[in-house]
């Protein structure tokens, strides 16, 4: 067959089929290219809304970790300045105790004073001493309860 001569009829039938062929071709790779323009436009704007989300998404997060940080050194702040209270605590406590002990001493030895000679104090005095020391006493209670609440 490859030495059989080609006619100018079959020539021009196969150039015509061919020619149909060739535009039915285009026309489908035409078709084609649109659709894939189609899909490239919707998967752009696709990416687009996904990396718009992404960028709120990345700023959210990183306003968190701004607000944990503030955070973070507040807490620090807050348990310095509760050592330090405690500190403050501890010192007011031994105080307020020492105290105690002096106004136990002292109501002590009033009570021996105006037992043993009741000249040096009248009556009245010693219940005047003891309102002051109940009063003072009642100041004591009252910082103890202050400081207690911190």
């Amino acid at each position: 067959m490859a030495d059989q001569f080609v006619t100018l009829a079959v020539f021009e039938a196969f150039r015509h089929d061919f020619q149909g062929f060739q535009h039915k071709l285009f026309s489908h790779l035409s078709g084609i290219d649109r659709r894939f323009e189609a899909l490239e436009q919707t998967m752009n704007a696709r990416f687009d809304e996904v990396g718009g989300q992404l960028d709120a998404l990345s700023h959210r997060v990183l306003r968190l970790e701004d607000e944990f940080v503030a955070i973070k050194e507040g807490l620090g702040r807050l348990e310095a300045n509760f050592e330090r209270l405690e500190a403050d605590f501890g010192r007011l406590d031994a105080k307020v105790h020492r105290l105690d002990e002096r106004l136990s001493r002292i109501e002590t030895r009033l009570d021996e004073l105006v037992a043993a000679e009741p000249r040096y104090a009248l009556r009245a005095d010693v219940q005047d001493l003891r309102a002051r020391v109940e009063g003072l006493e009642g100041q004591i209670d009252l910082l103890r309860k202050r400081v207690d609440r911190r």
